[in-house]
């Protein structure tokens, strides 16, 4: 295959900005400048250290002569991946610094660029061996990472990491290195926000069963660089995801993976700047494979970083997301059972909640604000609202009741001197189940609503159903909470459709309805971050609509459905909890290294979070 080469000219056109996210502590004086960054695709022959090594730094020689500043290589650059066990990947290990630093570091030194690279990492004290990813730039090693979220393949050959996630100042601002597996679980890329990063590097080899392969043999087909997008749009950073293309085969055992590109970078935004192509298996000689390259800004992820920060709520989340759970978590639910989801679809204007009927035993979603007319404002809002027990409430039993179902709706609740934006939950008796007060309010709910106090699951016969509100779910620790507390599906209402959309390359999907394009992001994201089904009932506006049904799997397995123009309601049928496919809600809960989650669940203003953010480097001091 011959070489490829996207680079793209065009800039990053900049984001106004009013301030910076980090303390007076945290922050640097570096100027706001521009930055040509890239992803690169780089294949190595497997179990080659010399020669992948040389023909690290040869590539490292062509992207320099790019003018790119900030280069990111793929993992496991220098030995290849696909190995059975300890001994077969030790004699392909290297040192940090090592054979790979030594090659490269004159480079870099001569030409001025940062590069950041993957290596099986042996620690020189201990003897262990690490999926470790290196930074490196004109004065040196900067700093280096070890990859958390350790697969079924990972386990085979690595040690657990030991870094936790640090953020390193370099002329070209605050980046964080991260390593494919690591974006399954959303808390890694959380910390490197939470510490101010602006840009994460990520080193990936995302892997594909080979064609042909028996169902049976393919239960670890799956992407990492799918889930490449909630990096930035979650946590309002630059993501620069680096993944290479080529068949790998391990000449002992003969096992076969493929990888099928797709190299991308992503604005604070959550919006798709630069994407390789999504290739299919093809046999490449080993070696530089493709630059995709762009310039961006990195100060400007400060606003964004700041705005997807200020909407949490820390006093939430402890001590839930810090606990470590054993394989007997009591919260699962554990019968198996058959479900019909449904998420109704209005068109903008008043509510229809008179005619919502669920199928019997049906669960059905309605829009949010499910009993008045959209558009209004938050002084009519205001005067609609109404205490528990009332009107809205019986409207919504009687529809549950009328269809034997389950029926879910949003609604101001008054309470004293307070109001809420409450979703409910009415069973087919007619009897509410549940009640969620929202508690990481929008703005635009920010302005007539109190926050509520915490998540809300409710044991029910579909198994246990958890309430939120879709627009909250652009908050990661939400959706990680339901996630925690083992919830099977997550009922939540939404309004009009949202701005963001999945961008994902639909060719990196299995399923044979691949979201790109159509499906809101956000719910879609905390679906497979958490994996749960989650249904939003919504408004349609023009040729989008809010109204989905999201699986927990959507890559290879699940599908992700939205309401047709002129449909009432999207449905499906299926089973919860969800069996998974390579992942599943078990295997994702207890997989977390909690230990390092500490931060996430503790005040931004205390002065131990603050110490470490500052220092950027190095354990939580007060843990």
């Amino acid at each position: 295959m011959s070489f490829r080469s996207m680079v793209s000219t065009g800039l990053v056109s900049a984001i106004a900005l009013m301030a910076a996210v980090l303390p007076a502590d945290a922050q640097t004086t570096a100027p706001r400048k521009q930055v040509k960054v890239a992803a690169v695709d780089f294949v190595p022959a497997w179990g080659d250290l010399d020669g992948n090594v040389a023909r690290l730094a040869k590539a490292a020689e062509e992207v320099a002569k790019q003018g790119v500043e900030y280069a990111v290589f793929p993992e496991t650059a220098v030995s290849g991946y696909l190995f059975s066990g300890p001994q077969q990947l030790a004699p392909f290990v290297d040192t940090i610094p090592g054979k790979a630093t030594a090659a490269v570091l004159p480079i870099l030194q001569r030409t001025g660029m940062h590069m950041s690279v993957g290596i099986a990492e042996r620690d020189a004290a201990t003897g262990l061996v690490y999926n470790t990813a290196v930074l490196m730039g004109p004065n040196g090693i900067v700093g280096k990472y070890r990859k958390n979220g350790l697969n079924p393949q990972d386990q085979k050959v690595f040690a657990p990491g030991t870094t936790g996630v640090e953020v390193f100042d370099t002329p070209l601002g605050r980046i964080a290195l991260l390593i494919c597996y690591d974006d399954t679980y959303w808390q890694y890329a959380r910390l490197a926000a939470l510490r101010g990063a602006q840009i994460i590097g990520w080193h990936s080899v995302s892997d594909r069963v080979m064609p042909g392969t028996p169902p049976a043999e393919a239960t670890g087909n799956h992407s990492t660089v799918s889930n490449v997008q909630y990096m930035s749009a979650q946590n309002g950073v630059w993501v620069v995801g680096a993944t290479r293309t080529g068949v790998e085969t391990n000449p002992i055992t003969g096992g076969k993976l493929y990888y099928n590109g797709g190299s991308s970078i992503w604005s604070p935004k959550g919006e798709k700047l630069v994407q390789a192509p999504v290739v299919a298996p093809e046999t490449l000689p080993p070696g530089l494979a493709g630059i995709y390259a762009t310039t961006i800004t990195p100060a400007d992820a400060d606003a964004e970083r700041a705005a997807a920060l200020a909407r949490r709520r820390p006093e939430l989340y402890s001590p839930v997301l810090a606990l470590h759970r054993s394989p007997t978590d009591a919260n699962a639910t554990v019968t198996v059972r058959s479900v019909s989801l449904a998420a109704a679809q209005w068109p903008e204007g008043p509510s229809l909640l008179s005619s919502a009927r669920p199928g019997p035993g049906e669960l059905l979603v309605l829009p949010e604000l499910s009993g008045l007319a959209s558009g209004l404002a938050a002084s009519e809002i205001k005067n609609r609202a109404e205490a528990r027990g009332g009107d809205f409430e019986k409207a919504l039993g009687a529809a549950a009741k009328a269809g034997a179902g389950y029926v879910v709706g949003s609604y101001p609740e008054r309470e004293g001197d307070k109001i809420y934006h409450t979703v409910a939950l009415a069973g087919p008796e007619g009897t509410v189940l549940g009640r969620y007060r929202a508690t990481h309010l929008p703005p635009a709910t920010a302005a007539w609503a109190s926050p509520g106090d915490g998540p809300v699951v409710v044991d029910t016969p579909l198994g246990r159903v958890g309430l939120a509100l879709a627009e909250e779910l652009r908050v990661p620790e939400l959706g990680g909470l339901y996630g925690a507390l083992r919830t099977d599906i997550l009922a939540a209402p939404a309004g009009r459709p949202g701005a963001l959309k999945v961008q994902i390359d639909a060719k990196l999907f299995a399923v044979s309805n691949p979201p790109t394009g159509r499906a809101d992001f956000f719910p879609y994201a905390s679906a497979k971050q958490n994996q749960l089904w989650l249904v939003s009932g919504g408004r349609r506006a023009g040729e989008a609509t809010a109204a989905g049904i999201y699986g927990p799997e959507p890559v290879v397995e699940t599908p992700t459905l939205t309401a047709q123009a002129g449909e009432d309601a999207v449905r499906y049928r299926t089973r919860v909890p969800a069996p998974g496919s390579w992942i599943n809600q078990q295997q994702l809960i207890t997989g977390q290294v909690s230990l390092y989650f500490i931060p996430i669940v503790m005040k931004d203003d205390s002065d131990c979070v603050r110490d470490w953010r500052a220092k950027g480097t190095g354990p939580l001091a007060c843990r």
